[in-house]
């Protein structure tokens, strides 16, 4: 099966693989100028870089009315970058490193990068074949941008759900996977499903890259590759502690409610108590267990709600409830494999392997003996530009890691203090690489909306320490014996004093966040009112946030105790053989600081946006801390390992722990997704891998009508008419979802979170419209409404002629006044379209 797979659409995946190769080779020239600090002098993270480079181009001149969207045209701009790249090469300051010398001493890290990248690639996209699907959640609003951006005659590309307008969200990678397809000649729900294959087999690589640089600074070459393959596992393989601690108990039966109300992640509060049948049961380590291929439905994605925000106490017939309170939010905790088992491509993951490839860029400004050029400032801010348009959330933290490392860099020769000159480059640093993010990048700037409205402090969800754990676990485990390691280290030169008034002054600043809007409370009747009517009495409720703060602040010492660490080392009071610490070490201790402050804020304030909840701070901000710590935790194995031998022993056992616990999300994820969701695990004759997965989103009958019409059109200056509904349904939008030609409206709440304010004024009435049309009997008033819209398409398929569980069908008689009307085209038995033409509302009107 898997033969002949490979056989038919394995070209495809050699496809991309070629094509982001001849990106990275593109790249590479300017690459090894611009990150020659690095011991690979950044060979492992030419891929992303070069993608980024030709993607920035190609829009760039698409843009700005240079070119249209065509594959000549993305040629083009390969060949720019080719260019660029060798004029960088020649003429950037400093001594240009010898190819011959390059590929000798980095001989062994290449080549097991390139076997490493093909391996990932192969293989997810295998993973990918056996279950193609692109129904639930947001792929097809996924799939949705990247056929209206391979579809788009110029950029900005059409907005594939509000006709009449383009894109308003970040769609840079989309920009990427659309011209990767569209050089490979494939449609986009096949190139869908090789984007997931391409972020799991990019993320590998650049974290392989940053891990072995890391380890290699220090001078170790034979350690560089095992540790950086285990940073490959801890960063985008590795689950979380969901399964091993929750799942597995709960599937067992083994859990009591006792233990499950200690953990208390959400829809595993009451303990499968049903009896196992004999076909029903495994035998595992001693233990009976529930057969994965009986387990409930996507019980893997349980492992990204375990965060659990729960509401204070509510007044209930003016006494409070204390016994059960309500669960606040559902918090979204994601990582990187549940990403890549779920299959999305949202931002967040499209942007995944150049976050990857920043925290790259970061380590070599610390590993630089000197301070950044001019090409190297425009080019940091060139990345972070990149960032912002990949995914909003990272560009702003990874700006932050820039700036902390440069800073870093400037700390280590001089004894861990700053002088006021330095804190001026600093901020001259700071101010370089935005200006020049906002400048690469300012056509997006100039159009982009957000829903972002200033930050909310967080009074009632301090997040409970054995939830951090279900989440972070593996790190904890081993970044504790990391800072403990290096504490005794250094410990004669620690600066704990400095290190406890900084960390302290940072919590004490959050906590005055709380304190200061407690205070505003007590003298503001209005706000009294509204806490009031939350949780009650608004003495009694200043009570409860304090209390709750109390009980829940295991987080909050744990934290503080690793920030201070991390603090405490970083500003060693003297320069000596046992206090001063290597640039690597340095950058790994910076990576945990980084990460514990991603964990941090959120525990006291969030960015306001359309949830009015932390969901999304949490979401964006975990996922990033998992990176980071994901990476120290890789570099501090091998700190540890190269300890005295009673820490090698201890790390060692930790380590056993961490990879068991942590594979088995990944291991019975994998099987699940492949085997028992797609049916093949039951099936008498499976049906053949592909990629394809367009298939699974519409009825056969759409389907084909869509595909036709998709032949039939030239060009992207239609709109088409298709009946609206609620979001993550896969039966709205599907026209635009499968075409990328432009609707009159598709998911109403995901336009309104990428239009924020404006959506209102930009909507106005089109759905009702769009219901008139279908529904009313007149001719003349369908007639104005496809005026209105310069509607060229009106679809009638299953959802229109059937309805949903929350659409009901179009009512059968409105067809009528088509069928007298237009023409008919695209029929595959109950769905087919009805043309728009010019000839035909002149001959209506005079008729």
């Amino acid at each position: 099966m898997i033969l002949d797979w490979l056989a038919r659409e394995g070209w495809i995946v050699f496809s991309w693989w070629l094509w982001v190769t001849l990106a990275g080779l593109a790249a590479l020239p300017l690459t090894v100028r611009l990150l020659g600090s690095l011991p690979d002098k950044g060979v492992t993270l030419a891929r992303a870089l070069g993608m980024m480079f030709v993607a920035f181009v190609y829009w760039t001149l698409g843009v700005l009315g240079f070119i249209s969207n065509s594959a000549g045209n993305i040629g083009l701009a390969w060949l720019i970058v080719v260019i660029l790249a060798w004029v960088g090469y020649r003429y950037l300051p400093g001594e240009a490193p010898r190819w011959r010398d390059l590929w000798g001493e980095n001989r062994a890290t290449i080549l097991t990068a390139e076997l490493l990248f093909i391996v990932m690639l192969f293989g997810w996209a295998l993973f990918r074949a056996y279950h193609p699907s692109l129904v639930a959640t947001e792929k097809p609003m996924e799939l949705a941008f990247m056929s209206a951006i391979q579809r788009s005659e110029s950029f900005p590309p059409n907005d594939p759900w509000m006709s009449g307008y383009s894109i308003s969200y970040y769609y840079f990678g989309y920009v990427m996977s659309a011209m990767l397809a569209t050089l490979s000649g494939i449609n986009s729900a096949v190139g869908f499903n090789v984007t997931i294959a391409l972020l799991f087999a990019l993320t590998g690589l650049n974290t392989f890259g940053v891990v072995a640089n890391l380890v290699r600074a220090v001078g170790r070459q034979s350690a560089a590759i095992p540790v950086g393959l285990l940073g490959v596992f801890f960063v985008g393989v590795m689950g979380n502690l969901q399964v091993p601690l929750i799942e597995v108990p709960y599937q067992s039966g083994t859990a009591s409610a006792e233990y499950l109300e200690y953990w208390d992640v959400q829809d595993r509060y009451v303990p499968e108590s049903r009896l196992l049948a004999e076909d029903e049961r495994l035998n595992v380590l001693g233990m009976t267990v529930r057969d994965p291929a009986r387990w409930e439905f996507w019980w893997w994605f349980r492992a990204s709600r375990v965060i659990n925000d729960r509401n204070l106490p509510r007044p209930i017939a003016g006494e409070l409830n204390l016994q059960s309170p309500p669960v606040g939010a559902n918090v979204i905790d994601e990582f990187p494999m549940f990403s890549f088992l779920l299959a999305d491509v949202h931002p967040h993951v499209l942007a995944l392997p150049f976050a990857v490839m920043s925290v790259g860029v970061a380590l070599s400004i610390v590993l630089s003996l000197r301070a950044p050029s001019a090409a190297q400032l425009a080019f940091y801010g060139f990345a972070m530009g990149g960032m912002m348009f990949l995914n909003a959330w990272d560009g702003p933290i990874y700006i932050v890691v820039l700036i902390a490392a440069e800073g870093l860099r400037r700390l280590i020769p001089n004894a861990g203090r700053f002088t006021r000159r330095d804190w001026g480059m600093l901020a001259l640093f700071a101010l370089s690489v935005v200006g020049m993010a906002f400048f690469f990048y300012l056509p997006y700037f100039v159009g982009f909306r957000s829903q972002a409205s200033g930050v909310i402090p967080n009074l009632q969800f301090p997040t409970r320490f054995t939830q951090i754990f279900v989440m972070f676990g593996a790190f904890v485990l081993i970044l504790a014996l990391y800072l403990i390691h290096e504490a005794w280290e250094a410990r004669r030169v620690m600066h704990w004093e400095r290190g406890l008034w900084l960390t302290g002054g940072l919590f004490a600043l959050l906590f005055s966040v709380i304190l200061v809007v407690i205070t505003a409370t007590a003298f503001s009747p209005a706000l009294q009112m509204i806490l009031s009517q939350q949780v009650g009495e608004f003495g009694e409720a200043v009570r409860l946030i304090f209390a709750k703060r109390l009980s829940h602040s295991v987080t909050a010492l744990v934290l503080f105790i690793a920030l201070w660490i991390v603090v405490a080392r970083l500003l060693a009071r003297l320069k000596t053989d046992q206090g001063s610490y290597s640039p690597s070490t340095g950058f790994a201790l910076l990576l945990v600081g980084c990460g514990v402050g991603l964990i941090l804020v959120p525990e006291f304030i969030y960015l306001r946006d359309n949830f009015g909840v932390r969901i999304n701070t949490i979401f964006k901000f975990y996922y990033q801390a998992w990176v980071l710590l994901g990476i120290a935790s890789a570099f501090g194995v091998y700190r540890l390992l190269t300890a005295h031998i009673s820490v090698r022993l201890v790390t060692g056992v930790v380590l056993l722990v961490v990879v068991g616990l942590g594979g088995l999300y990944p291991i019975l994820g994998t099987y699940n997704r492949t085997q028992i969701e797609s049916g093949r695990a039951t099936a008498f004759e499976p049906q053949p891998l592909t990629l394809d997965g367009g298939r699974s989103l519409v009825t056969e009958n759409d389907y084909n009508a869509i595909q036709c019409l998709a032949q039939t059109v030239q060009g992207d200056d239609v709109v088409i008419a298709e009946a609206i509904g609620g979001a993550y349904r896969n039966q709205f939008g599907r026209v635009a979802v499968l075409t990328g030609l432009p609707i009159v409206l598709g998911w109403e709440n995901h336009e309104r979170q990428w239009r924020g304010e404006t959506y209102s004024l930009i909507a106005g009435t089109r759905r009702t419209d769009v219901e008139t049309l279908y529904n009313d009997l007149r001719w003349d008033v369908a007639r104005e409404i496809i005026q209105r819209y310069s509607i060229d398409y009106i679809f009638y398929g299953a959802t229109e002629r059937y309805g949903t569980g929350e659409q009901p069908a179009f009512a059968a008689a409105g067809e009528d006044k088509f069928r007298e009307n237009l023409t008919v085209i695209c029929p595959f038995g109950d769905s087919l379209f009805y043309q728009v033409t010019p000839q035909s509302l002149e001959r209506s009107e005079q008729g």
